[in-house]
């Protein structure tokens, strides 16, 4: 499957079906400012407040996605009609570190890591090897292949992935914003 992110910011943007055009998804995030509550809110700057924000993903309309931030950390996420604790999203048991990439465990199968390193983010089946998912940034689709520009701001951002009979695809767009 392949997405594209119509606007830079993928945290506020729709994705779309690069063959039609016709908007697959819409991801809307939106910030508020809490007090705390042991500050005396006439003299609490509004540095002192803590921010917090909710992503939400809709498919035709429906909310299928939410994730609530508290600064750049996800504090609630619920996947479909499933709360999932941030700790649980991603699998911890098997992490891969190496010198330059960091490898995620996915929530749906042991063997699937997000793989985040110089060359961008991806989906990777340990077991055979494959990458089963991407994130292209900066991308122009010509033909059936994405070529990376080399101007960043040049092109659109796209996530390419091949369904997992384990997943859903809210998930897989939900942990790609994690």
């Amino acid at each position: 499957m392949l997405l594209k992110f119509s606007k830079s910011d993928i945290l506020n943007s729709p994705l779309v079906y690069p063959e039609t055009g016709a908007v697959g998804y819409t991801i809307l995030t939106r910030s508020h400012f809490i007090r705390g509550g042991d500050k005396d809110s006439d003299t609490e700057s509004e540095d002192e407040a803590a921010e917090t924000r909710r992503t939400i993903i809709f498919k035709d309309g429906v909310s299928v996605a939410e994730i609530g931030w508290e600064e750049r950390r996800p504090i609630d996420i619920t996947i479909g009609k499933e709360k999932v604790s941030a700790k649980g999203m991603f699998g911890c048991q098997s992490a891969i570190l190496s010198l330059n990439v960091l490898g995620i465990p996915a929530r749906f199968d042991t063997e699937f890591f997000w793989m985040v390193g110089p060359e961008g983010l991806s989906l990777l089946d340990y077991d055979s090897g494959q990458i089963k998912g991407q994130f292209h940034t900066n991308s122009l689709r010509v033909g059936e292949r994405l070529i990376t520009t080399p101007i960043s701001g040049l092109g659109h951002d796209y996530l390419e992935f091949e369904p997992h009979p384990l997943a859903s695809t809210d998930e897989i767009i939900g942990t790609l914003l994690l």
